[in-house]
């Protein structure tokens, strides 16, 4: 019971946050007997240095607008049911294996310091920059995340009746990300996404020739739908580019109860698309005016823009205990490596008015001057952090009938 316990899947907390990819729990790819299971997670993250465009490591989330952090934490329960499914119907594909479904519900405390919150408290320059209204919101309940999968491989729907055993199980998951969470587009930092993502993936666990031993890897493809609201101005991406998310991990059992893990994750995404900004921290000034009654503002030139794109590989290490056969409790640690977020040049155009008959009647000129666009650092899942982050997770296992009922289970 405690080497099937192990297998929990913890995929959600492998993938949780979107721009950020965390811990691969071990055993997340590997069948379970049919019951139910939950793990609670516990994530922080400094999030006080990200790399840049061209992946040099800086010191701060937002490099161009200064020193800058994004300090995060979050809670993540994970509802897991591992079962068969039409068994007597005989129907083709879903009668003849197991599968799972799961819920994530996320609660994430994160704010904004440094820079960004000098100059989102700031009110002196809104009327420069178009700026108004801006807010440092950042705490609330998280985005939703519902998953289905079937085990290709490895699992058949009678192997658990007689204990029959696969070395090797291979795994095809569907998920959906729903934009539940508490969002403020005026915020550059949420704990909502405010759009929806899909993702498709498929993993393999291996049970290694040596005892205690496992081998776990998986690729996934995930897309974004429109964000109408961006954080922060429009600095968030409309619409985020597809990603590519790879995991590697090895598991080993030291002793009765005590494991270690070591693990890899990649994730590589296409450009980022950016639409209409109303203000950037970092906007050049207005020029000075020439004479009369003139008045002169900066301001983005409206348009689309593409970065060249996002990625982050991070390694890590964990270890796992069971305080009990149905408890386990797990320490992950994860350090990127490598990595590149989202910046893009922003252009600027200069409009200058000048009054003709009273304050309610002037003529404006709007010019683009040469050198103007400055670069921007594109916010929300643009960003890749360089930070290390810290996992916590505690896993139970309800134990049979305790949230379902199945044909064939028993107490």
């Amino acid at each position: 019971m405690k080497h099937r316990c192990l297998a929990l899947a913890a995929l959600l907390l492998a993938r949780g946050a979107l721009a950020q990819e965390l811990a691969p729990e071990p055993g997340r790819y590997k069948p379970l007997y049919p019951s139910f299971y939950w793990t609670g997670g516990y994530v922080q993250d400094a999030r006080d240095s990200s790399y840049d465009q061209s992946g040099t490591d800086r010191d701060s989330a937002t490099p161009t607008y200064g020193a800058t952090s994004f300090p995060e934490r979050a809670l993540v329960n994970a509802f897991t049911w591992h079962f068969p499914m039409f068994e007597s119907q005989g129907l083709p594909f879903f009668s003849s294996r197991m599968h799972l479904a799961r819920v994530t519900l996320r609660y994430v405390d994160t704010r904004t310091d440094g820079a960004l919150a000098t100059f989102a408290a700031d009110s002196s320059d809104d009327a420069a920059t178009n700026a108004d209204s801006l807010k440092n919101n950042g705490k609330g309940v998280g985005d939703l995340t519902l998953e289905f999968g079937s085990y290709l491989y490895g699992a058949p729907s009678s192997g658990w009746r007689t204990g029959a055993h696969s070395p090797l199980n291979v795994l095809l998951l569907a998920g959906v990300n729903a934009p539940t969470g508490v969002y403020e587009h005026e915020s550059p930092n949420n704990a909502g996404t405010n759009h929806w993502a899909f993702s498709g993936a498929l993993a393999a666990h291996w049970d290694t020739p040596w005892p205690g031993g496992s081998v776990e890897g998986g690729y996934a493809y995930r897309v974004h739908s429109v964000n109408y609201q961006s954080d922060f101005g429009n600095e968030a991406p409309f619409r985020a580019g597809d990603e590519r998310l790879a995991d590697l991990s090895i598991g080993q059992r030291v002793f009765t109860g005590l494991y270690l893990s070591l693990f890899a994750t990649d994730r590589k995404g296409k450009q980022n698309q950016y639409r209409n900004l109303d203000f950037t921290p970092n906007a050049p000034p207005a020029p000075m005016p020439t004479g009369g009654n003139f008045t002169s503002r900066n301001f983005p030139t409206p348009g689309t823009y593409f970065d060249d794109g996002t990625a982050l590989r991070s390694y890590g290490a964990g270890v796992q205990y069971f305080l009990a056969q149905r408890w386990r409790v797990s320490v992950d640690y994860t350090r990127p490596q490598s990595g590149r977020s989202g910046q893009f040049m922003q252009p600027f155009t200069n409009r200058q008015c000048t009054a003709t008959g009273g304050q309610a009647s002037s003529t404006c000129t709007d010019t683009q001057a040469p050198g103007s666009p400055v670069l921007v650092d594109g916010l929300g899942s643009a960003r890749s952090y360089s930070s290390d982050s810290l996992m916590l997770t505690v896993t139970h296992h309800f134990g049979l009938g305790d949230a379902f009922s199945c044909a064939g289970c028993q107490k």
